[in-house]
């Protein structure tokens, strides 16, 4: 018989989390829930800040290699008259002067997306992190067309450029989504993250 048959008043039973019910046991000594990049290399968020870490040293020794082109273009345009060039060699000179330029500008942006990447994986920020799926795609596309688009490409080179792209890009997807998945899921947050931090190769520091 019910405790309302009973003439008693019900009292709620409050569901009891996880994380609560392990109170004596720290959160670093749990066992981890969420899933492993890879199956094996680390977590999630790790494996995002170490992809953005990556590409923010490449990036910043693209621009310091294209602004030492940059250097040494303005050098031979200042002694061109001593080297002896010719009107088309330093209409070259300054075409390729300014492409460089263009590659800095757009090295310098992809840092700054970068740097986004690795910010918005620190902060378990949901909204940040679709942002830079969203960014990813675009860059995604962006590579397709310059594939396809290549006049210069054979199919057999626009093929392989586009198997590449399809990788690269889907490496880079894949743990942006999985880190979303989990801190939506409530699995991974900055509470959780002692006990969801995995490295294969050192014991992460939280």
């Amino acid at each position: 018989m019910s405790d309302v048959e009973n003439g008693e008043t019900p009292v709620a039973t409050a569901a009891v989390p996880v994380a609560a019910a392990a109170t004596g046991i720290p959160m670093r000594d749990q066992e981890k829930i969420g899933a492993k990049c890879c199956g094996c290399l680390c977590d999630y968020r790790r494996a995002v800040v170490a992809g953005s870490i990556v590409c923010i040293v490449w990036y910043i020794i693209a621009i310091i290699l294209a602004a030492t082109g940059v250097g040494a273009i303005a050098v031979v345009n200042d002694n061109s008259d001593n080297l002896d060039l010719t009107d088309e060699d330093q209409q070259d000179l300054a075409d390729g002067g300014v492409q460089l330029v263009a590659v800095i500008v757009i090295y310098a942006l992809l840092m700054c997306f970068a740097i986004f990447a690795l910010v918005a994986a620190l902060r378990f920020s949901v909204c940040m992190l679709g942002t830079v799926v969203f960014l990813i795609l675009v860059q995604f596309g962006w590579s397709l067309y310059l594939a396809i688009a290549n006049v210069t490409f054979t199919t057999a080179t626009t093929t392989v450029s586009i198997i590449i792209s399809i990788i690269a890009y889907g490496l880079w997807l894949y743990p942006v989504i999985g880190l979303i998945t989990e801190i939506k899921s409530g699995v991974m947050s900055c509470k959780t993250y002692p006990r969801e931090a995995y490295s294969c190769c050192c014991s992460p520091k939280v």
